[in-house]
């Protein structure tokens, strides 16, 4: 578990159109948190860790797709 598998995920998700489509279904029917979908395709790391890099992402800048979840009314990725 770690750090950088959480930021690595970040940046498969930013190319991958359908696991995209997989985490904005998750949230809206809150049936999955990001951990579990990052699982799914071989990213291990902790809920804490997802936070983590979700705050660093803050900071360092947002992909599109994270600023589309945000501007959706997602106030964050904590939910993973």
């Amino acid at each position: 578990m770690s750090f950088d598998q959480a930021n690595a995920f970040r940046d498969y998700v930013s190319q991958n159109e359908d696991v995209q489509k997989e985490i904005r279904s998750a949230f809206m029917t809150e049936s999955a948190k990001v951990s579990e979908i990052a699982a799914e395709h071989g990213f291990t790391f902790t809920s804490k860790e997802g936070e983590q890099a979700w705050e660093s992402a803050q900071d360092n800048g947002l992909s599109d797709f994270e600023l589309d979840m945000v501007g959706g009314g997602r106030s964050s990725l904590k939910s993973c």
